[in-house]
């Protein structure tokens, strides 16, 4: 992986390309093919499914076909039963492990008049958690396992080091490789919630006017 392609994750667009495959190669090549008409990717927050499937909404758009993406987190009631399907081909809904039952039910008739009517459009959805541990519909989880399921991986240890090395040089943020290795050792491995972390480490550095250091870290652990 170059470092180039670590710096791109950081990119406000997004697109394929702007996504850190590691581990993760067959679940994009899969989204990039569109040759699954129901896909559905799980991971953490943080962890790039709602930049995956983003990405794969632009894809679409980009090749002249009409996509939309809904996220959970801002959908009303309703909203999803009034998807034209013939305005869109390719449709995306996020974090759907948060919809409500009305919305689980909306969601199930929209994969049921997709399915039933032998439609060409295409369905990819996500959650922050594998279904087989959510409470959402038995109906719907069968609707989601038709199709293709996929569990998002995260970055090695080497891989984070080097993605947060890029990131710090980037925004001028001087934190050592001692510093950022306590970090993975004693908080997560979640990139985007490390970035978060280093951004107030940053903040408080600059506010009390010292270097980043391991205590200084410890107090905004604490």
């Amino acid at each position: 992986m170059s470092a180039q392609q670590l710096l791109d994750l950081f990119n406000q667009h997004y697109d394929f390309n702007s996504f850190i495959a590691s581990g993760n190669e067959i679940t994009v090549a899969n989204l990039q093919s569109f040759t699954n008409q129901f896909t559905h990717i799980y991971g953490e927050h943080l962890t790039g499914k709602t930049h995956l499937l983003k990405s794969w909404v632009n894809l679409a758009t980009s090749r002249r076909q009409n996509a939309i993406y809904l996220d959970a987190l801002e959908l009303s009631n309703e909203q999803l039963s009034r998807i034209n399907l013939d305005e869109y081909r390719f449709i995306a809904v996020d974090n759907i492990d948060i919809l409500n039952e009305e919305q689980q039910i909306e969601l199930f008739d929209l994969f049921n008049h997709i399915k039933l009517n032998s439609r060409d459009n295409y369905l990819l959805t996500s959650s922050t958690i594998n279904l087989n541990n959510s409470k959402i519909r038995v109906d719907l989880k069968t609707r989601i396992y038709s199709g293709l399921v996929f569990g998002l991986k995260n970055l090695n240890e080497s891989e984070l080091l080097s993605a947060l090395t890029i990131y710090s040089n980037r925004e001028g943020i001087k934190i050592g490789e001692a510093e950022l290795k306590y970090l993975l050792i004693h908080y997560t491995r979640n990139l985007g919630k490390l970035i978060q972390l280093i951004q107030k480490v940053s903040n408080s550095a600059l506010a009390l006017k010292k270097a980043i250091t391991i205590p200084l870290i410890k107090q905004n652990l604490e």
